[in-house]
């Protein structure tokens, strides 16, 4: 008799727990890289908020008591909260005799406006005087909220870390007491496209200090704030920009307020570069 002949039945191919968790690991590991690489690329394109700069003068007190500004204080004072801040983002802040409608602009950028310890929250720049601001980031477009006594046209020079230096000369800007509405783009300095731009961000109709200085005993009128922005040309949007040079052409220019669009730091691309081989030479040695 011969014995039956026995046939092996192929085990089922199947993954040990370990090999199973290390793959799917690597996989976890995969997914955190480009999480970090996401977040990283967005901690560093934000709008940022410069607020250290000599200033002059209170907004509520001076200018008008419907304006974004940083807290109350005695008409005509310019004298109003210290140490104090607000964010003013056009496209939700209203006031009481604020003005909507279609020549208003609904995208200006945030603002973060910032008192001294003596209550003051902007600046006023004199006909021929310059007002100089530190940045010391990597920036690729500056906003500036601005206004004018009587109308005024005011240079604004930016300067790189190289020393390098892009001007952008008379840049209009209306009487913040009764000025017109503005809503433009200008191509300037030589680009290709727009790199200036011009907008009404909020209006009032109200009691101002137009004519007095005094919020509350001034002209009855329409007062405007605008925000004028700047596109940097690709040598300073490429390195730090050291500082702003706001020169006054008339009397008087105003600043409110200075926000900055950063520029991505290179770190997020580098570890991207940097992690997906590592991560490939491991996966195709657990394969093998």
């Amino acid at each position: 008799m011969h014995k039956a002949a026995m046939h092996r039945i192929p085990r089922p191919t199947s993954v040990s727990p370990a090999c199973a968790c290390t793959q799917s690991g690597w996989f976890r590991g995969f997914l955190v890289l480009i999480a970090l690489v996401a977040l990283t690329g967005a901690a560093h394109a934000q709008v940022i908020f410069i607020t250290t700069w000599a200033k002059t003068n209170n907004i509520s007190t001076n200018l008008n008591e419907e304006f974004p500004a940083t807290g109350i204080g005695t008409p005509g004072s310019g004298v109003g909260t210290p140490n104090a801040s607000f964010l003013f983002d056009p496209a939700t802040y209203t006031s009481a005799t604020s003005i909507g409608g279609s020549n208003l602009a609904a995208n200006g950028v945030t603002f973060e406006l910032t008192s001294d310890s003596s209550g003051h929250d902007f600046a006023e720049i004199n006909g021929g005087n310059s007002l100089t601001i530190t940045v010391n980031q990597n920036v690729s477009t500056v906003y500036l909220l601005m206004g004018a006594y009587n109308g005024t046209a005011v240079n604004v020079t930016f300067t790189g870390a190289d020393s390098s230096t892009e001007t952008f000369s008379n840049v209009s800007l209306p009487d913040f007491n009764g000025g017109s509405v503005m809503n433009q783009s200008l191509t300037v300095n030589g680009s290709a496209t727009p790199n200036q731009f011009d907008q009404t961000v909020f209006q009032t109709h109200n009691i101002g200090a137009g004519g007095t200085g005094n919020s509350t005993t001034g002209a009855y009128n329409y007062y405007n704030l605008v925000e004028v922005s700047f596109a940097l040309n690709s040598q300073l949007s490429s390195q730090p920009l050291t500082s702003i040079t706001l020169t006054s052409q008339g009397y008087m220019t105003l600043l409110l307020g200075v926000s900055a669009m950063a520029v991505p730091e290179p770190e997020s691309c580098a570890l991207l570069a940097l992690g997906l081989p590592a991560l490939a030479l491991a996966w195709r040695r657990r394969r093998h």
